[in-house]
Formats: C-alpha cells, structure tokens, sequence
C-alpha cells in the first residue's frame, strides 16, 4: 500500500476517479466498490472514504468526466453543424455511440440512482443539458418550450437505449436504435 503523503489529496482523487472508471468500463458497474478502488489505487478502503463521502460520491465524480467529455462532443457538433436540426440529430447519434461504445459507463451515468446533490455534479449536468435547450431554442416558441422538449428528446433517447441495453428492443421485429431515433426526430421536428 502507497503512503498517504505519497499523493495530495487532489491527485488521490483523480487516481480513484481514473481506476474507478476503467473498472466500471471494464468490469461493470457492480465492480465499483471501495474495496475494489482501493486496491487499484494501492490504498486502503477508509481512504477512499476519506475522499467521499460514500461510493455514490464516487461514482458522481465518475460521472462528471463522462459528462465533460459529453459536453465538449456537443460543443464540436454545435460548432460544426450549421442548424438546429442537424445539431439535434448529430447530438441523439452520439448519445446512442456513448451507449453502445461504452455501455457500461452509460448505465452508470443514466441508469444507476445517484443522489448526491453536489455544484460540480449539477454543473456538469448543465453543461451538457442546457446546450441542448439551446440547440432546440431556435425551434420553439421559448426557452420555457425548449426546455421541455430536450427532457422529451432525452428521455426518448434514453427509454430506446434502456430497451437496447436490456435486450427489449426488438422484441419481436429488430429496428435499429438510430432508425427508431431518426423516425422520432422527422415527428418531433416537424410537428
């Protein structure tokens, strides 16, 4: 076991934060424990605890990374796409590559109960949800309206990829998430 002043307290917590989230990548969400982190990180469990205040602490911050670099995707496709309805579409696609290319890390962030109340967790939450408010904006009668419609487009995009996720999407006929989510989008787009 490494000695506790062999890191600051800041680079203690980023280790954990790294391990923990190549852990939940590769082992899945239910590897996420302090024992496991610790060992990791060559600490011992009660300095995880030092850190946070439980394992929810911790996968909060695990989920402020996965967010950030949402963040800045949606940042790149805003810039790089010149309307509204584009930057939507380029949005729900890499919204779906971050589910299936990382579904572990997906499941952590969008289906696993997290109740920690934090700044930094509300923050990068915001810096993903109000960029798509203010993709939608130009397309609604207000921000009030646009606000609601990005919680319907997420939770469209996150009720197909649960369904995927679980292997209950193509129950009977097989759709692809990105056909399903397409089709969603020409309705909702052109109400």
């Amino acid at each position: 076991m490494a000695r506790r002043k062999d890191h600051t307290r800041e680079e203690l917590t980023q280790l954990a934060v790294t391990c923990g989230r190549d852990l939940v990548r590769t082992e899945g969400t239910s590897a996420l424990t302090a024992r496991n982190v610790a060992k990791a990180i060559g600490y011992t469990p009660g300095t995880l605890y030092n850190l946070f205040d439980n394992i929810e602490g911790l996968a909060a911050a695990i989920n402020c990374v996965t967010l950030r670099e949402f963040a800045e995707t949606i940042t790149a496709i805003r810039t790089g796409n010149s309307t509204p309805k584009k930057q939507l579409e380029h949005i729900c696609q890499a919204y779906l590559d971050i589910q299936q290319s990382e579904p572990a890390l997906w499941i952590l962030l969008f289906a696993t109960p997290i109740t920690i109340k934090s700044v930094d967790y509300s923050q990068a939450i915001h810096e993903v949800f109000d960029q798509v408010v203010e993709t939608i904006r130009p397309l609604c009668s207000n921000k009030n309206t646009a606000r609601q419609d990005a919680k319907i487009v997420w939770s469209t995009l996150h009720g197909i990829c649960m369904l995927q996720q679980n292997g209950k999407l193509n129950v009977t006929e097989a759709d692809s998430s990105e056909i399903l989510i397409r089709r969603f989008l020409n309705q909702f787009l052109n109400r």
